[in-house]
Order: structure tokens, then sequence, then C-alpha cells
């Protein structure tokens, strides 16, 4: 809801931070602007894209895109061009059902989620055997998602390590939710080797239960 002139404001401080990536839109927010239809959310990224040097992300729900119908294979490639044509580098993609056959190859950086459910039956075993095959889809990186705020720091460092070990690829945490413990269980994804975290600026991360910035960098 941000106004686009702030939000380029705020996008240059970000920039200077020495941030792996400015995650900009995706999910939620893009839907929500084009459900305002005040202004595209298209603009917005290539707006931003012109002032800032730090590689840009789009957060992609697998086929479902930003919305919460599943779409057609073709729209879906379309979709993903169109953002790389207009500046995104990194493409965040999950499943909420971890189907790792709906994740698309975005011809740009793939950061793969998996995401963790403890009503799964603490399905680690099932998360680890999926990673095995993210590689497959020409993945930078595997991201285990904590999108309920469920992982515990402790199982975070071993699920850390069990991921970069089936998949041979980086891995980086994705955390929020009203658990609380985002920020130490970020501690200890990052003591297990965990190579990227998301974060979010403190007022922000405290009122949606994510990673605050400033902590973590401390």
């Amino acid at each position: 809801r941000l106004p686009v002139s702030e939000q380029l404001r705020l996008a240059q401080i970000l920039d200077a931070a020495g941030l792996a990536y400015l995650e900009i839109s995706g999910g939620g927010c893009f839907q929500a602007a084009v459900r305002r239809g005040v202004e595209s959310p298209w603009e917005r990224i290539r707006a931003i894209r012109a002032r800032a040097r730090s590689p840009l992300a789009l957060a992609l729900r697998g086929r479902f895109l930003v919305g919460s119908r599943p779409a057609g294979v073709d729209l879906v490639r379309r979709f993903v061009a169109c953002a790389a044509e207009s500046g995104i580098d990194v493409f965040r993609l999950h499943d909420p059902l971890n189907d790792v056959d709906g994740l698309v190859d975005a011809g740009a950086e793939l950061d793969c989620g998996l995401v963790y459910s403890p009503g799964w039956g603490e399905n680690g075993a099932d998360l680890v055997e999926k990673a095995r095959r993210v590689p497959d889809l020409g993945a930078a990186r595997v991201l285990l998602l904590d999108p309920a705020g469920a992982l515990s720091p402790g199982r975070a460092a071993d699920l850390v390590a069990a991921l970069g070990e089936a998949s041979g690829l980086p891995v980086g945490l994705y955390c929020q939710g009203a658990g609380g413990a985002a920020l130490a269980t970020a501690i200890e994804a990052a003591r297990a080797g965990a190579d990227l975290v998301a974060c979010a600026i403190y007022p922000i991360a405290l009122s949606l239960h994510r990673v605050p910035a400033e902590s973590a960098a401390t």
C-alpha cells in the first residue's frame, strides 16, 4: 500500500545495504495491486529496476504464480518471461504442496522452496527426498520455507544440513509466523551452513514475525 515514490526511496536505501537480493513483489502484494487497479505492478518492478543495482527477486507459488488458482504451463512461462524482461533476476518459487514437478525453470536464478509442515508427520524425510530432485530443475539454491513459524531452531539446523547434503546445493531459509522463534531459527540455520536468510527491516519483522535484518546482521 506504499506510494510508489516511497517504495522507490526505500529501495534506494536498501540497495546500499549489501543484501544478496531484494525481494520486491510476488504473492499477495502483486495480487493486491491488481485488485486495487491503481497502478501496474509491472511498472513498479521496472521503476525499482531503474534505481537499484542489487539483484531483484519475485516470489511465485509454483503454477499458482501470484494468485490462488493454478495456471497453464504456457501462461506460467509467459508470466516468468515477462517478469525477467521487466528486471527480475531471481525467482523464489515454491509449491504449497511441495509438488516439485510444478516448479518451472525461470530462465534466471531459481531458488526452489520446500515448505516445512509439522502436520505431515514432521516431514523431514519427505523434504530431503524432494531436495534430491531439485538440481534437475536447474535451481541455484534450495530454500527451507517455514510459513507458519512451526520450525524450531534445532530442527532447522538439522534440516539445513540434510537438504544441503541431499541436493548438493546451497541452502537458504525463509521463516515467518507467530511462533516468535524466527531469529533464533535463522541463527541456528546459519550455524548449520545456510548461506542465505530472508529478513525484513525491524518494524515489518516485528509486525509480520519475520527475521529482523538489524538483529541478524549483528
